[in-house]
């Protein structure tokens, strides 16, 4: 059995970049994970229009409209939620922390992947409301299918 998932991510600078290659990654290496049919935003982009190649993009009110549906709808189809969070403020992404309360809100499973080395505090909002919070080097052999509540273990603010 695999579940789906919208894959939560930031790829605004290079280490944010990198943090969401390794996930995805490590999600395709899951055997729990179905990612064939699971939603990473950047892989359905409005009109399959990049925004690095067009970044007047970012500015448009229809491109932002139908992004911002898109990525409800992958969150309201999928299984659960993935979000890849690194806390340090140069890499927090009010976007992943935005998908993270809307599918708590839904009452999706929520996991969130820090990197491996993170000492960063994270705020308590996003820490306590997911069903888990993982290191990425769990990402691959996490069990997708039982995400159980697990009570975050590190420093909150």
């Amino acid at each position: 059995m695999t579940k789906t998932a919208y894959i939560a991510s930031s790829w605004f600078n290079p280490e944010q970049t990198a943090h969401m290659n390794a996930g995805v990654a490590a999600i395709k290496a899951n055997p729990t994970v179905d990612i064939e049919n699971s939603y990473l935003p950047l892989s359905h982009q409005y009109k399959n229009l990049d925004t690095m190649e067009h970044p007047e993009l970012l500015s448009d009110s229809e491109w932002q409209m139908a992004t911002f549906n898109g990525d409800v709808q992958g969150i309201n189809n999928t299984d659960l939620v993935i979000a890849m969070y690194d806390p340090q403020l140069k890499n927090s992404d009010p976007g992943v922390l935005w998908e993270v309360g809307y599918a708590y809100g839904i009452r999706k499973p929520v996991i969130l992947v820090l990197p491996d080395d993170n000492e960063t505090p994270v705020n308590l909002m996003p820490a306590i409301g997911v069903t888990a919070v993982i290191k990425m080097a769990d990402l691959a052999s996490y069990n997708f299918n039982f995400p159980n509540y697990e009570v975050y273990q590190g420093k909150a603010f």
